[in-house]
């Protein structure tokens, strides 16, 4: 353990491995507060600090006077949970077809390696490039970047009719965390308007999303161009009675 770290944060980091690598499996009961204290030779505070913030991550169940724990992979860390609204619907409503443009090992350039947060520039990454059919009509041009080092061999993966996050899930065994995206308006090139079969310079919805697993590693970085007149965007904002601040006025 890094002893530059809180005590605290080491325990959750101790623990966190430990349960990434399987030495606490699912439904196992973590040792309790009292041994943990005794294991760490921490205080009691220092304890339950470290268990709390795993709590908090939904890495740990904490179930009043039995136990804390290990939480089973809850839904919403999978695939599914990637998925816009706006191509949930898509999916349910029309037939999706997906063709392979290009999938290859490439040096990526600065922006995708700080969004991907590499370390080496030189660190290769595998770039999956796919069209997305709805009835037979081109609706997004889609652009994947991931670590190599991190999914070897997915370039000999044939994603004409797989899942990209469901083989990261069952084939690598990942656990897909969270994404973050930025959404944007721009303007159709000569490239993606070929392959959308609208006119140069069409308005598209542009998307940046990253990906990461539940150990914040960021997985992937991709950028969609959505025909505007196939897509939309839903968001649903709440807030504790302050609609102002929600919407900037």
């Amino acid at each position: 353990m890094d002893p530059r770290l809180p005590l605290y944060h080491r325990i959750e980091n101790d623990l966190k491995n430990k349960i990434f690598s399987g030495h606490y499996k699912p439904g196992n009961m973590l040792p309790s507060e009292r041994e943990l204290i005794e294991i760490y030779k921490v205080s009691r505070l220092t304890a339950r600090e470290a268990v709390s913030r795993l709590a908090n991550q939904g890495l740990v169940n904490k179930i009043q006077g039995k136990g804390t724990f290990v939480s089973t992979p809850k839904s919403e860390h999978s695939m599914g949970s990637l998925y816009s609204e706006g191509e949930e619907v898509l999916m349910r409503n029309y037939e999706i077809k997906t063709k392979v443009l290009d999938l290859k090992i490439i040096i990526p350039d600065t922006m995708v390696s700080r969004y991907l947060e590499l370390q080496d520039s030189e660190e290769k990454v595998v770039y999956l490039e796919r069209l997305r059919y709805a009835n037979n009509y081109p609706v997004a041009l889609i652009k994947s970047y991931l670590p190599y080092s991190l999914v070897p061999d997915l370039e000999l993966v044939d994603f004409t009719n797989k899942s990209l996050y469901r083989t990261l899930e069952e084939s690598y065994r990942m656990q897909l965390y969270d994404a973050n995206e930025i959404i944007e308006a721009v303007k159709a090139d000569t490239r993606s308007a070929d392959l959308l079969e609208i006119k140069k310079g069409t308005p598209l919805l542009f998307n940046h999303r990253t990906v990461r697993l539940l150990d914040r590693t960021t997985i992937e970085y991709e950028t969609v161009m959505y025909r505007s007149d196939i897509y939309k965007y839903r968001n649903r904002l709440t807030g504790a009675g302050n609609l102002a601040a929600l919407s900037g006025s």
